[in-house]
């Protein structure tokens, strides 16, 4: 017996395997199968999931601590921890927290104590191949932390390749898995034979995905209203210094933007505060202050991601958050947002080319392009995708469950014979 998990960035979403059966994706929340990979501590020792973690993230009066898009922090070395109720607690058990809450309700569903587990994992976390071991590493001490025995990793977007139906006519299928943390891309060979590794022609991956998108609306649009613009000057000094960078990374990252509550983080900006030297940057610092101490990072970027999918069939949309002492309402036109993201979906497609430097194939020999992950729905990323292979080779497959099937039948796979992938 297996789970199949395919932990992700934004959701997660577990399947169980038994032998001899076909495998049962397990509903993990609401009677559904995905969870939001968020988690919510309102005291020591207490944890809450999902859409439970916002439910008592907005009960909590800013008390406690959220994280979200934890995924993005294993391959970062310099990542020890972060302070939680005075303890220093390390990224893997933040992780396994999630892991335990979706192992005991699939225990609870399936009536077993199931000990063996593939995790999906990005085809790379990390260009430096010391910090991509790292990553599947603390991953690997997640999962034993929770009880499981037996852990295999396979790359998710060989998973998402598993999952393509073969009709038992030779294919080159493009699958692209673009997530809220990694786009990932598979080149496969699909026809009449069992699939293995031989299958595999081509696998790319880069770290941009929709929390980077996210992320360029933060920071070319939103992020004035948090102090971006703000100007100051140093005891003693002479020159007139702007927003420190590290903090604007943070403050533009909807997985960084929680340790901005940082003691050391918070001391930095209350001295900027003092040291500001614009007509306007009280009112700024009043709305960073409010957006740290009440934790409403998590909603600030809910608005931002409503206001990018708005401007995915509208000329413009309008970004309104109304909250405590913060009030934006600011109007963006599509022109502007897809000019600003530029940078990022350029490098998501040369990510996607990288697949055919490998098998030395063109865009011509693809017949079917499948597209799986949140931010494939995006109508700039689908345009753009139209404009390489032509619509009619582009197939949109389930959206967030193509992967974790892919993964249960990996785990299928594993006990059957040693040539498979």
């Amino acid at each position: 017996m297996w789970y199949a998990i395919d932990f992700g960035t934004s959701n997660s979403l577990l399947s169980f395997v038994d032998e001899g059966q076909k495998p049962k994706l397990i509903n993990l929340e609401n009677e559904a199968p995905i969870l939001r990979s968020l988690v919510f501590t309102p005291e020591k020792s207490v944890y809450y999931f999902g859409a439970n973690a916002i439910k008592k993230y907005q009960e909590s009066d800013g008390e406690g601590r959220f994280f979200r898009s934890l995924k993005k922090f294993l391959p970062e070395p310099g990542f020890k921890g972060t302070e939680v109720f005075g303890d220093r607690v390390k990224i893997e058990d933040l992780i396994a927290t999630i892991l335990r809450e979706m192992k005991s309700t699939a225990d609870k569903q399936t009536g077993k104590n199931v000990e063996n587990v593939v995790l999906g994992r990005p085809a790379l976390y990390s260009l430096d191949l010391k910090n991509d071991q790292l990553a599947e590493d603390r991953m690997r001490r997640a999962a034993e932390r929770v009880g499981f025995k037996r852990i295999e990793f396979c790359p998710e977007p060989i998973a998402a390749g598993l999952n393509v139906e073969s009709d038992g006519i030779d294919k080159i299928v493009l699958v692209c898995d673009f997530g809220g943390g990694t786009s990932d891309f598979t080149l496969l060979k699909t026809g009449t034979s069992r699939f293995t590794k031989e299958n595999v022609l081509g696998l790319s991956g880069v770290f941009v995905a929709g929390d980077a998108i996210d992320g360029r609306l933060m920071r070319d649009f939103i992020s004035s209203h948090f102090g971006k613009d703000i100007t100051y000057k140093a005891p003693l000094g002479s020159n007139v210094l702007t927003f420190p960078k590290i903090l604007l990374r943070k403050l533009c990252n909807p997985a960084h933007i929680a340790f901005l509550k940082e003691r050391d983080t918070w001391e930095v900006l209350k001295e900027l505060e003092m040291w500001s030297v614009g007509d306007e940057d009280q009112k700024y610092f009043d709305q960073l202050f409010c957006l740290i101490e009440e934790q409403l990072g998590y909603p600030v970027y809910a608005e931002i991601e409503k206001t990018k999918i708005s401007l995915g069939d509208k000329s413009s949309a309008s970004y309104q958050f109304k909250q405590s002492s913060i009030d934006i309402d600011m109007s963006i036109h599509r022109a502007e947002f897809e000019y600003a993201v530029t940078p990022e979906i350029d490098d998501i497609f040369t990510s996607l080319e990288k697949v055919f430097e490998q098998s030395g194939l063109k865009h011509a020999d693809v017949d079917q392009v499948r597209i799986t992950g949140g931010t494939g729905q995006m109508p700039l990323v689908q345009k753009k995708l139209e404009s390489l292979f032509g619509k009619e080779k582009i197939i949109k497959n389930e959206v967030f469950q193509s992967v974790v099937q892919g993964l249960a039948l990996y785990a299928q796979s594993l006990d059957k014979s040693k040539d498979n992938l």
